[in-house]
């Protein structure tokens, strides 16, 4: 009984071990001066820009070509709630603007 169990659970931990190995890490630096409210304003209001750089981007790996690949939507590392909050605000900021 224990032993099935047992099977059942293994490959379902091996795996989460596995994925949570690939996690992206940051630099001790990186943390000094994390993303806060007027970044996450700057990126929301960007965000357009940034989702039409994202799908260039992508179009262009599927015919081999790596270019800006470093453009991502949301900065990282973020300061959590206040970073998510000016996205929001800027994101519908310009939204309403334009």
């Amino acid at each position: 009984m224990y032993i099935k169990k047992f099977l059942k659970i293994t490959p379902s931990v091996l795996l989460l071990l596995v994925l949570v190995g690939c996690a992206h890490h940051y630099a001790p630096e990186t943390f000094e001066d994390p993303y806060g409210f007027f970044s996450g304003l700057w990126h929301g209001a960007i965000a357009i820009l940034t989702i039409a750089v994202n799908i260039l981007s992508w179009l262009l790996s599927l015919v081999g070509i790596s270019f800006l690949q470093d453009i991502q939507i949301i900065g990282r590392p973020n300061t959590g709630f206040g970073y998510y909050f000016g996205f929001v605000i800027g994101f519908i900021w310009l939204s309403v603007t334009h």
